[in-house]
Formats: C-alpha cells, structure tokens, sequence
C-alpha cells in the first residue's frame, strides 16, 4: 500500500496510487485522491528570504480521520495551520501602518510577498480539497478561510505598495521645494554680487596705490560711486531680464 518516500511519515498507509506521484520535496500546494484517501499538501508559512517550502501535509482516511505530520489532531491542526496565516498577516499589517519609511515599507513588502504566494496556492489547494469530498462540511469553512487569508494578503500587499510610493513621492516633493528654495537663495546672491560688482571693481582701481587728481577730490568719488551704483543696476537689471 505505501512506498518508502521521504516526504510522507513512515506511519501513514497512504495508497501507492498517492505516494508514487510525490517527489522527495513538497512541490506546489495540491490536493490528491485516491480509494477514498485525500491527502493535502500545503506549505508552511514561509520566511523572507526562506527559498525552499517545508511541506504541512494532511491525510484523511476513508474512516474520516485526520492525520498530519505538524502538531496537532486531526481537523484542529489544519484549522491551526490557517490561523497561522491570519496571525502573520495581522502583524505585518501591524508593521504596515507603523511604517513611515521607505526603508520600513521595502521590509513589509519583503516579508508579504512569500506569503501572498503561498495563500495563493493555499486556496487552490483547499478547492481542490473541497471539490474531491464534498462530503466533507468543514472543507467549505476551511476554503472559505483561505480565501480571505488570499484576499487579506492581496489588500496589505497593495497597501504597503500604496505607502511606499506615496512615502517616496513626498520625499521626492520635499526635495524639489528644498531645491527651489535654494535656486532663489542663489539667485538672489546673484544679483547682490552683479549689483555690487561695478562698485567694487571701481572701488579697487581708485583704491591702488596711485596718486591721481580724479580720485582724490570729493566731487569725483561720489561721481565714482553714483557711476558705480549705476552700472550695477544695469548688470542686474539685464540678468533679471535674462531670468
């Protein structure tokens, strides 16, 4: 009745007809039947950075009892199993409204993305469950579940979405004020130094070591001054035109 394959406990009389489509490895979540004999294979809730899925399988027997190789009796360890998923989504959901961050944001994603995946092919695997025993009335519940674990993970996935972009959208907003202030802040040092400059080139002539009859009367340096002040208007009246 059972071949020796790693994935299966050595104590389950699983039917060859199963165990012979089963690979040393868990694979994708499925559900299979045969002689009255379903067997769920599910995976674990996965880590980040987790790349190989450890296997959560469930046997039920033609006599209706439930077995599984996680910890737990019968239906409970299934329904346990799910409500794994409820709590790991209530708390990332937790870190997404903390979150303020691109940083924080980047790490929620990270940590949704695998589980999306996985409650993805929970469902599956729970229709497929539901629609090989029919007889079976907890499945409708369980399937039920595990749809809204799928809807529950799409919703915070594009939540965390929403926050990231909107966090970097901000700071790309604060950046652009941050930047005009200083294009003014810089422009006005412009035109201060096209003002002043006539002046201070005028002033540093005169200001040499050369005795000179134009510098030194009275009339002459405020004449010197008032052309400076002038051309400096001029320079930055035509920078003002040319902004």
């Amino acid at each position: 009745m059972k071949t020796e394959i790693n994935l299966l406990p050595k104590l389950w009389l699983v039917p060859e007809s199963i165990s012979i489509r089963l690979g040393r490895e868990a694979g994708p979540q499925r559900a299979m039947f045969e002689d009255g004999h379903l067997l769920i294979i599910l995976h674990q809730i996965p880590k980040p950075d987790e790349h190989q899925r450890k296997a959560a399988l469930f046997w039920r027997n033609p006599e209706g009892e439930w077995k599984s190789n996680l910890q737990g009796h019968g239906l409970a360890s299934l329904n346990e199993h799910l409500r794994g998923f409820d709590t790991r989504l209530t708390d990332l959901e937790n870190a997404e409204n903390h979150a303020n961050t691109a940083i924080e944001y980047h790490s929620v994603l990270e940590e949704i993305a695998p589980v999306l995946r996985t409650s993805r092919g929970l469902h599956r695997a729970m229709q497929q469950a539901r629609e090989f025993l029919k007889s079976e009335r907890e499945l409708i519940n369980l399937r039920d579940q595990a749809a809204g674990i799928e809807r529950t993970a799409e919703l915070l996935l594009q939540d965390a979405q929403f926050g990231l972009n909107f966090t970097v959208a901000r700071q790309a907003e604060a950046q652009a004020i941050t930047a005009r202030q200083m294009s003014a802040t810089a422009h006005r040092l412009n035109l201060l130094a096209a003002f002043f400059l006539p002046m201070t080139a005028l002033a540093s002539i005169f200001g040499m070591d050369v005795h000179s009859t134009v510098s030194d009367s009275p009339v002459n340096f405020w004449l010197i001054l008032a052309s400076g002040l002038l051309l400096g208007l001029f320079v930055m009246s035509l920078l003002m035109k040319k902004e």
